[in-house]
């Protein structure tokens, strides 16, 4: 018996292994954008890898280890979302780490340690490829099975926009506790008032001061709307989010904008 015969054959297994491993690594490479994270007029930069795959908490982020010296701001960063036009830096939790607001073809911040921060795309296309991936991880997370009788999910759209549509104003106002992934109370509560004003042609909205979610606090919502049985969230600095009514009763964003985040009336 040739004694390098099974020494071969296990090099070939493992090459063989790993041809077949290739298309799918060069895929899921393929579909990750690049983006330079810079200080505004500073000169410290550090890339950042933003990926499409759905794991236990989400799409998630890599990045030289150097970045955390550069950035103190990016300790315990390990997942992304988008959050309205905004993209957040979350931790393993799913708590928000840096809130970045949209401009232009990128996104800016203030960390907590006071530095105003910009996040660019290293090709110039990362904000329409982060669109796509955002919905790439929607769809891996959320897809539900066809149930034994049949695919259910239309009847169930159906019923709940029928519900939505019937919901006006003063039937929706009042104080409604703020959740993370559908369950995770933030402690944070936002008031939707019915009668005062808010910006343009919306409705007053106030967060109570005592929340502690820096991803809300941001967006700090001051004013809200109805619109096509879909309530509209109005941010202070003038961008929007959308969330639509739950056969829980409770109100809850796009997951293809990012995280799930909902609101439950207290």
């Amino acid at each position: 018996m040739n004694p390098t015969r099974p020494a071969t054959l296990r090099a070939a297994a493992v090459l063989s292994a790993m041809l077949a491993a290739a298309p799918a690594l060069a895929a899921a490479q393929a579909s990750a954008t690049v983006w330079t994270l810079s200080l505004d007029g500073g000169e410290k930069q550090c890339r950042l890898t933003l990926r499409p795959e759905a794991g236990s908490q989400g799409a998630s982020v890599a990045m030289p280890p150097g970045c955390h010296r550069a950035f103190p701001a990016l300790t315990g960063v390990t997942t992304w979302s988008e959050f309205g036009d905004g993209l957040h830096l979350d931790d393993a939790r799913g708590d928000t780490l840096l809130a970045f607001d949209a401009d232009g073809n990128g996104f800016r911040t203030t960390s907590p340690q006071g530095d105003h921060l910009v996040l660019t795309s290293a090709d110039g296309k990362g904000r329409v490829a982060l669109d796509k991936e955002a919905a790439a991880v929607s769809d891996k997370a959320g897809a539900a099975p066809a149930t034994a009788k049949g695919d259910t999910a239309k009847p169930v759209a159906v019923a709940k926009k029928a519900m939505a549509a019937s919901e006006k104003p003063a039937e929706v106002a009042g104080r409604f506790a703020v959740l993370r992934d559908k369950t995770r109370d933030t402690g944070c509560m936002v008031t939707l008032d019915d009668k005062a004003r808010g910006p343009g042609n919306t409705l007053k909205a106030r967060l109570a001061p005592a929340c502690r979610d820096q991803g809300i606090v941001i967006f700090d919502p001051i004013g809200w709307q109805m619109e096509g049985g879909k309530m509209v969230l109005t941010a202070r600095k003038g961008h929007t989010t959308t969330l639509d009514l739950q056969e829980d009763g409770t109100w809850m964003n796009d997951p293809k904008k990012g995280k799930a985040l909902s609101l439950k009336r207290i």
